[in-house]
């Protein structure tokens, strides 16, 4: 079912705006604005990297600040985090942060080929009446990523590993993890671009799937758009999970 719901969503995508990117792609590569977040789509990684020398600094999906540089030619690192002092429960502080280091294998304009390595730090502070402790977890993953096309229209198909703790309550169990993800992107004017992705587990039950725009001109990009969990809350007594919508914004500066 999930497997359909992806293909429903790509087809109907490739059917409504491979036209216009077509026409985009038609009037040339001066003509149209480069897209300086390339490197990634609203969550996740694509296939390319940045040119050497370079990097970029902005507010990661969904609202996290990060800083990415193309330490050198084919080789990415990226980093970012957020510290919240009380969280939305109010069950205490939280903290995320990630590093991740990208290598691209091969791209020829057409097709985009990445490997890469992560480490995410977690930890939420647990309230219980006046006594207080730490949940912290240090999770490595690994991924493959390959995007086939340009940034006027292109597919990203990617896979990862990771030993997640506990789930995080986003719908996904703990333990070992694999999970599989779809990306499209198409430039539907010479600023703007349509993106969605969809993740899905394979070990176990969960997806996630997003939805939104890029706007970019000269060496800023801006994302709007939504992230929605099928079974991302539990809210019903009967214990029957909710879907959970998040809002999501990204801003990506890019430098050098």
């Amino acid at each position: 079912m999930r497997t359909l719901f992806v293909c429903f969503w790509t087809t109907s995508l490739l059917f409504v705006f491979s036209p216009a990117a077509t026409r985009a792609q038609d009037e040339g590569d001066d003509a149209v604005q480069r897209d300086p977040a390339a490197s990634s789509l609203l969550v996740m990684p694509t296939g390319r990297c940045l040119p050497a020398g370079t990097g970029t600094v902005g507010l990661a999906a969904p609202w996290i600040p990060y800083a990415a540089y193309s330490v050198a030619e084919d080789w990415q690192l990226s980093a970012g985090g957020v510290y919240i002092f009380e969280d939305a429960i109010g069950s205490g502080q939280a903290y995320y942060t990630y590093l991740i280091l990208k290598n691209s294998l091969f791209d020829d304009g057409s097709t985009s080929i990445a490997v890469g390595g992560a480490v995410l730090f977690w930890g939420q502070e647990l309230k219980r009446k006046s006594l207080a402790s730490w949940d912290r977890a240090t999770i490595p993953a690994v991924f493959a990523v390959t995007t086939i096309g340009n940034e006027n229209n292109a597919l990203t198909l990617g896979v990862g590993f990771a030993e997640i703790a506990g789930g995080f309550g986003i719908g996904f169990d703990g333990g070992l993890f694999a999970g599989i993800g779809l990306g499209y992107e198409a430039r539907i004017s010479p600023n703007w671009k349509l993106m969605t992705e969809h993740f899905s587990s394979v070990l176990s039950p969960g997806t996630l799937h997003t939805v939104g725009v890029r706007y970019f001109t000269g060496r800023a990009a801006f994302d709007l758009g939504v992230i929605v969990v099928p079974n991302g809350s539990i809210d019903l007594p009967s214990g029957t999970r909710m879907p959970r919508v998040l809002p999501l914004l990204g801003v990506s500066i890019h430098i050098g």
